[in-house]
């Protein structure tokens, strides 16, 4: 099971003993001594910890077990944890945020991370940024594993493709995407002329990763709120790849041969058909390409992404 690495831009204090919401520059403290402390709790056990003698009455070796005994800012932990390590030693840890001290958490901390990159120029740009910030920090670019989003809307012809999608986008509730829009923006639209393009945004808005990525798109394609409501309600941001099963994995193959990913977090568009389209359809074609397995690499889902197992200490 991974586990995932995210800071929220949403005010959810309420839930967890504060009165307000962390700042930006906070969060990623936060999350940075999290991760440190959550990393440190699973190496708490030796490999093989379990001696299991009932003669001399001695079920695991304590000295196997480590106290973490941390002491920080945000969180103070003992350990050990109560259950020992797993075949993986760790859950892979995918991240996802790609503003600046996001992009700092990542190359300290991530094995996978997730990004919204709309055009392949951005994406190259910002995987080079990245695994450069990775060999910074001292490991192996190759052991942070990019993966943007990704819709795939496939038809037997590029046109068919481009009618479902249509269909598919007239089912959206305009009010609720109107509010979708809003959080991602952090900025009410409501007044906004919904077929005109995005106009000016007030100037004390906080933008993040995911808002500028939005502002970007929207000025340079000349979308009208409309358009990056439906972007936003469909694929909460991420590309929309609406074409043949062929266009698709032409698609793919071109961003992972380009450096601007490694892989894709396919994001089906309804369930079961949107999966079933794409693993029936797209995925023979990228193993025909030699670009995707035909078999499973090992056990676990660390084996499947070829992540090395991590080290203690």
């Amino acid at each position: 099971m991974p586990r995932g690495i995210v800071t929220t831009f949403a005010d959810g204090s309420v839930n967890f003993s504060r009165s307000r919401h962390p700042e930006h520059a906070e969060r990623y403290a936060i999350a940075e001594e999290f991760v440190t402390v959550v990393k440190g709790l699973w190496r708490s056990w030796d490999p093989d910890p379990y001696v299991q003698d009932k003669a001399r009455g001695i079920y695991i070796d304590v000295g196997k077990m480590h106290a973490l005994n941390h002491e920080g800012r945000h969180f103070s932990v003992a350990g050990p944890l109560n259950v020992t390590s797993s075949e993986q030693g760790q859950p892979v840890l995918i991240q996802a945020g790609s503003s600046g001290p996001g992009q700092q958490l990542a190359a300290r901390h991530a094995e996978v991370v997730f990004t919204a990159q709309q055009d392949i120029g951005a994406a190259l740009e910002f995987a080079t940024g990245l695994r450069k910030q990775v060999a910074d920090a001292g490991r192996d670019p190759r052991h942070c594993l990019i993966m943007p989003g990704l819709m795939p809307i496939i038809g037997a012809t590029e046109a068919e493709a481009h009618d479902k999608l249509a269909q598919l986008q007239s089912f959206t509730d305009q009010s609720n995407a109107l509010a979708i829009l809003a959080e991602q923006l952090a900025v009410d639209v409501s007044g906004f002329a919904l077929d005109a393009p995005l106009p000016p945004l007030p100037s004390d808005i906080v933008v993040h990763s995911r808002s500028a990525l939005l502002i970007r798109l929207a000025r340079e394609r000349n979308l009208t709120l409309r358009q990056l409501y439906h972007l936003v309600a469909s694929a909460r941001g991420h590309q929309i790849v609406a074409g043949t099963a062929e266009q698709v994995a032409d698609h793919m193959i071109e961003w992972v041969r380009a450096g601007a990913a490694d892989g894709f977090n396919i994001m089906p568009a309804y369930f079961p058909g949107g999966f079933e389209d794409f693993t029936r359809e797209v995925v023979p074609i990228l193993q025909a390409r030699g670009a995707f397995r035909r078999e499973y690499e090992g056990r676990t889902l660390r084996d499947h992404l070829q992540l090395p197992h991590p080290q203690r200490g």
